[in-house]
């Protein structure tokens, strides 16, 4: 064989070969798998462990060698169900013969993404970083101002103790060198020449401004503040279980997140794309599904109690701080998936809101630049009041 013929041979070749070699998911694969996931899986599947559906990690290398079949029941299970095919008759039984959400637009490119972000969050990971941490404002601590009113307050007792010994010693000398008994008349008198004098009256009237002030300023300060309120709801709805327990997404359920000024409270249609085929939970049985249940079959809105509320005078975008500003739920609402009842983490005083503009770094195309939301106009007072 000549070398002009090898060489065209392996030309042919190696591409072939480069085709066909299994690479695997690339990273831009993997986050295009998670908004797939989470956009139009999250609510049946979890990447670890069933939820109405098995779970995703694992089914890649389970049909590896009948990827036709599984792209064919991802975008129309139901037709593979009619027309008997074993497996999809087995999958049907296996998971209390619910039907799959039909995806006939899926492509198998984006399948396969949704299937390697589902490996991807099952396989162990090196822990990184600390738990969220958020800024407070250290002016905002009552305790201050306390501190202040307890101080003033010392003072004075050490003031009067002062003058009680004082007048036991000159009552002590004043008998022992057999002068005239010490009077309770003398001591006013003293007193009240001491409250004559300027610079007393002025450094008493110093200090009694100083500490009404500072709790007027300390109680001022938490008007409209309502760090750790936790109303009774009229369900008891644990995020604990759904956003920890089964990591469901916090925007399939608020989805106005990443599009609107609000977060959006799920309808009862939302809740029921999961509670029509679960009617039973592991915390409170039957009860609280059954009020949704309940709603659902009287048409009528389940009356959450709002938990964060913003004054009147303040506006806040989500979707500013979500989409542009990359700011994960944890960050203002702490660790949400963590909360069987949901409570009011951080106090959003505008102090808070502030030192977070001051420390942020803004972030460009994923990375983070060394300028600050501070340094983008964020403490233009226009920004937030207008």
């Amino acid at each position: 064989m000549n070398l002009r013929l090898r060489v065209r041979i392996l030309s042919i070749v190696l591409p072939m070969l480069m085709l066909s070699f299994p690479f695997g998911a690339s990273a831009q694969d993997i986050a295009a798998g998670e908004k797939l996931f989470k956009a139009n899986c999250a609510a049946c599947h979890k990447p670890v462990g069933n939820l109405v559906g098995p779970q995703l990690s694992g089914v890649a290398a389970k049909y590896a060698s009948d990827k036709e079949w599984m792209y064919s029941w991802v975008k129309n299970s139901k037709a593979l169900i009619d027309a008997g095919d074993p497996k999809a008759v087995a999958l049907y039984e296996q998971y209390n013969k619910q039907i799959m959400s039909l995806f006939p637009t899926l492509t198998n490119e984006e399948s396969d993404n949704i299937l390697a972000y589902a490996d991807d969050a099952a396989a162990p990971k090196e822990p990184t970083g600390g738990p969220v941490v958020t800024t407070q404002d250290p002016l905002a601590d009552p305790t201050i101002y306390y501190g202040l009113l307890a101080l003033v307050g010392v003072l004075l007792l050490i003031a009067l103790l002062l003058v009680i010994i004082t007048a036991t010693l000159i009552t002590a000398v004043r008998a022992k060198e057999q002068q005239e008994p010490f009077r309770i008349a003398d001591v006013v008198a003293q007193v009240q020449l001491i409250l004559k004098n300027r610079w007393v009256v002025t450094s008493l009237a110093v200090l009694l401004t100083v500490g009404g002030l500072g709790k007027w300023i300390a109680e001022a300060r938490t008007i409209s503040l309502h760090q750790g309120y936790m109303p009774e709801q009229p369900i008891k709805f644990s995020h604990k279980l759904h956003a920890g327990t089964h990591n469901i997404n916090c925007e399939y359920c608020h989805s106005g997140v990443t599009k609107s000024k609000s977060a959006w409270i799920p309808s009862v249609n939302v809740c029921m794309n999961c509670h029509k085929y679960i009617q039973q939970g592991p915390n409170y049985g039957t009860e609280e599904i059954g009020k949704i249940l309940a709603a659902y079959e009287e048409n009528k809105p389940v009356e959450w109690v709002r938990i964060h509320n913003l004054p009147d005078h303040a506006y806040f975008n989500h979707a500013q701080h979500v989409v542009v500003g990359g700011l994960e739920c944890q960050t203002c609402h702490g660790p949400i998936q963590e909360m069987e009842v949901v409570y009011q983490y951080s106090d959003l005083g505008m102090g808070w809101c502030v030192s977070c503009h001051r420390e942020t770094k803004v972030k460009h195309l994923g990375q983070e630049t060394d300028m600050t939301v501070e340094d983008m106009g964020g403490l233009n007072c226009a920004r937030c009041h207008y």
